[in-house]
């Protein structure tokens, strides 16, 4: 935001100076301002979950895509959502066949009917995880960023 300085000597001369209203306009100064602590990829690569259901005993396999890849995390677009806790075996999956499979548990659903998601944390093999699926997801921005860019200039 222009204007907005970086300590809070400048910001309290400038709130002092338009009668104090700066601080109701402005959120927050950005030297409070935190970065996320992880780095996520947007990507939508195509995953299978599969969790065993508590009430029935059945194992439940689902296909569905990602919405981003964290180095701990993925936020997955399921049909069908495991309950908040669950134990979940997620594979992630290049031409049908699985490139990295971990265990994960789920943190969080949102129970959206277009859009269901489950944010999954990975619960083993971090370091595979980081390397694999955080590089598939780098391919996956690359490879669809250039795609979408030679569309834009082919008329």
């Amino acid at each position: 935001m222009p204007g907005i300085a970086s300590n809070t000597q400048p910001l309290r001369e400038l709130q002092s100076k338009k009668g104090g209203n700066l601080m109701s306009q402005v959120g927050y100064a950005t030297s409070s301002y935190k970065t996320p602590l992880h780095h996520r990829i947007i990507a939508n690569l195509p995953v299978q979950a599969s969790w065993i259901d508590s009430e029935s005993g059945e194992t439940i396999s689902i296909h569905g895509t990602t919405e981003n890849v964290g180095e701990t995390s993925t936020l997955v677009n399921l049909e069908v959502l495991p309950p908040v806790g669950s134990a979940v075996t997620l594979r992630i999956l290049d031409e049908e066949r699985s490139i990295i499979e971990v265990s994960a548990q789920v943190i969080r659903v949102e129970r959206d009917p277009s859009k269901p998601l489950a944010a999954l944390t990975i619960s083993e093999n971090l370091k595979k995880w980081r390397t694999v699926a955080m590089t598939a997801a780098e391919k996956w921005v690359t490879r669809h960023w250039h795609l979408n860019y030679d569309e834009e200039w082919v008329n």
